[in-house]
């Protein structure tokens, strides 16, 4: 049975809560980041504003903004980015393809998907670097299977912008 609106708008074609949630989420390369647990609207201006995104058991959940979102399909959301969170656990390479550790934790411009430093953690028994080093994006060349980074170890070590925690 079709609603009437009385607002004189065509609404046949609008998406309700019920049509997003429990959709998958999907980003720029075809990743599923999970699915759409909460659709946010600001209060005020009556305007849908994102999606809060449930990834997973144990996991910690996400928001995404609605600049971040391409498209809403019958059968999934799209994104229009790449999620930053995802490289947490990938492998950082230096531009010589030696490995630097491993990505334990990401530092995001406020509540933007853009990178600031990344955390690595190393094992306990590489001598070059601490347990843990902060690795600026200026240094990230590619970010794929794993974390490419535009510098060799050793200038990583000698590097002022990189923090040994």
């Amino acid at each position: 049975m079709q609603q009437k609106s009385i607002s004189g708008r065509d609404l046949s074609k609008t998406v309700t809560s019920e049509d997003l949630l429990g959709k998958e989420v999907i980003d720029l390369n075809g990743t599923f980041i999970g699915v759409v647990e909460k659709v946010l609207m600001d209060p005020n201006k009556l305007e849908f504003v994102g999606i809060s995104i449930d990834k997973g058991f144990l996991k910690k959940g996400l928001t995404i903004g609605k600049s971040y979102i391409s498209k809403v399909t019958p059968h999934a959301v799209f994104l229009r980015i790449k999620v930053s969170y995802n490289i947490k656990g990938k492998t950082v390479f230096d531009n010589e393809g030696h490995v630097i550790g491993k990505v334990y934790s990401i530092e995001l411009h406020g509540n933007k998907n853009k990178i600031i430093n990344i955390i690595v953690r190393r094992g306990l028994s590489d001598s070059l670097f601490g347990t843990e080093i902060v690795i600026p994006a200026e240094y990230i060349k590619d970010i794929g299977e794993n974390v490419m980074l535009n510098v060799s170890k050793n200038k990583l070590k000698k590097s002022k912008s990189v923090v040994e925690v």
